[in-house]
């Protein structure tokens, strides 16, 4: 797989672009180089022409439409009882998706077979959908650039496994594994805002941060673990949450001083809750209980989002980077 492929197949599936001038200027070559480069993923089955079409001066333009039904993608993550996935095509359309729920007399103990479903599952959707060139998993955990699970206690046949690598290897296929919340603020980021996406969830609260449309990670990607910012003496925000009821007054209160520890460090453009999680109501209780302690027009905006969409929006994403960077011209052969 070369540069030039990648950028072309960036072209057309990220920037939209569908003719040899304009795509020759993003790959900065010369149009025979260009034209070459097209030539060559016409015969792998990549791209084909479209129609003519007239434009200023009668002359007709050359345009080319990327074959992205050809080619699908594998977008998965996994709670602590079940799991959700969607198969797409590398343009982004919808191909199929499911919600399956674990089923105890078939795969053992929910809390200590993760790694066991998540490799059943694996191996029936890739035998059932051999077109699927790439996957993007996601887990509740921290997770490091290689795909490394380093903290995951909720899922202790995963915790401190190098999970992408194992996944690569056994499926032959490029494979992202990613933290839950890093993968949702994807979804989100923008390349001129701070974005942080919240959500309180089964495993406890994490959340996803991301600077300039870029996902930071920390020195130990650890970045977003908010549960272990302090309470009290005795307890973090994260066992308050888990152990007061919603709506209370120590629940708002956490909440707050997880909204005032980020508006003091990254001063985010919004902070993103799930809709499961807080309300419209609630969100005006928040803004107008950290006004009483930070400036109001410092504070950022905030907003509900849709986890699961933007959940499964965001791995997509990562699933067709994977595709464009990683898989040989023409596909992975099945």
């Amino acid at each position: 797989m070369t540069e030039l492929i990648s950028l072309t197949r960036h072209a057309f599936l990220v920037d939209h672009l569908d003719t040899i001038p304009a795509i020759r200027q993003v790959l900065d070559v010369s149009f025979p180089t260009a034209s070459k480069q097209i030539d060559q993923m016409i015969a792998a089955l990549e791209i084909e022409e479209t129609p003519l079409e007239l434009v200023r001066g009668g002359r007709p333009a050359k345009r080319y439409r990327y074959r992205a039904d050809r080619f699908h993608g594998l977008a998965l993550y996994l709670e602590r009882t079940y799991l959700q996935y969607r198969i797409h095509d590398v343009g982004g359309h919808l191909i199929a998706t499911d919600r399956l729920n674990f089923d105890s007399s078939d795969h053992g103990s929910v809390l200590s077979d993760h790694g066991s479903v998540l490799s059943k599952t694996l191996t029936t959707l890739l035998d059932d959908h051999p077109s699927i060139q790439t996957l993007a998993i996601g887990v509740a955990g921290a997770v490091d650039t290689t795909g490394t699970i380093l903290f995951a206690p909720d899922y202790p046949t995963l915790d401190g496994r190098p999970l992408q690598k194992e996944l690569t290897e056994r499926f032959e296929r490029p494979v992202i594994v990613e933290n839950d919340m890093n993968a949702a603020v994807r979804a989100q980021a923008s390349d001129n805002e701070t974005t942080v996406y919240m959500y309180l969830g089964t495993n406890g609260p994490g959340a996803g941060l991301a600077v300039s449309g870029r996902v930071v990670r920390g020195a130990h990607h650890f970045a977003g673990e908010i549960s272990f910012i302090p309470f009290d003496d005795k307890r973090n925000v994260g066992q308050v949450l888990a152990t007061t009821a919603p709506h209370s007054d120590d629940w708002y209160e956490a909440l707050c001083r997880i909204i005032l520890s980020f508006s003091v460090t990254l001063n985010p453009d919004v902070i993103l809750f799930t809709e499961s999680d807080v309300s419209d109501d609630g969100l005006a209780r928040l803004t107008e209980r950290c006004a009483k302690r930070f400036p109001l027009d410092k504070l950022p905006q905030l907003r509900k989002g849709d986890w699961e969409t933007d959940y499964l929006d965001g791995l997509m994403q990562l699933s067709i980077q994977s595709f464009i960077e990683q898989i040989p011209l023409g596909g992975l052969a099945r």
